[in-house]
């Protein structure tokens, strides 16, 4: 069950803008723990699992969660905007997506963004074909994914220079500017619909 919810677990979690606007508002979060299938889950556990044992041992277990959970909700903050109104998406990717963003946006602002850096070439060459995979295969939205690039990449940017600073406030900033554009533009969406 946990690797191929039946449809009515689907349903029940699954973000679908349409309901979101109707005020079911934890789809937002349902959404990244159900998978489409076995293939679907496999992929994303794959990924996570990579991904997630470089950025957690590098930015520590909290700044990482904050990472995960800040990027899936800007991945369905922009299938709100951009993906179809009564057409549903599940899954991990758009949070996976905003730890390669978060590593790429720490990168930048830490002044090793660049293609000799074989960390930022690798996750520049791996971005670059799942986008590719996404735009050729049906039923994947690139728009989640592009979501939590950006609200990953956003994150990592904001918390490179806190990253190593004892001071609680100083690692709550990034979270807390991220997490208030998110509900920003949450808002905006649910008062514009």
């Amino acid at each position: 069950m946990l690797a191929t919810q039946p449809p009515q677990i689907l349903q029940l979690g699954e973000l679908r803008p349409a309901l979101v606007a109707r005020g079911q508002l934890y789809r937002m979060l349902t959404s990244m723990f159900l998978h489409a299938g076995m293939t679907h889950i496999a992929l994303n556990m794959v990924s996570l699992y990579f991904l997630g044992s470089f950025a957690e041992p590098s930015f520590g277990r909290a700044r990482y969660l904050a990472m995960y959970f800040l990027s899936g909700l800007a991945s369905g903050i922009a299938y709100l905007y951009f993906g179809g109104f009564d057409t549903a998406v599940v899954g991990a990717s758009g949070a996976i997506f905003g730890l390669v963003g978060g590593i790429l946006g720490y990168a930048l602002r830490r002044g090793a963004f660049s293609w000799e850096n074989p960390i930022v070439r690798q996750l520049i060459v791996l971005t670059a074909l799942n986008l590719w995979i996404g735009f050729s295969i049906p039923h994947i939205s690139n728009t989640a994914h592009i979501g939590g690039l950006a609200g990953g990449a956003l994150y990592g940017w904001l918390m490179a220079p806190s990253l190593y600073s004892s001071k609680p406030g100083r690692a709550i900033a990034p979270v807390a500017t991220v997490l208030g554009i998110e509900l920003l533009l949450l808002g905006l969406w649910l008062f514009s619909t």
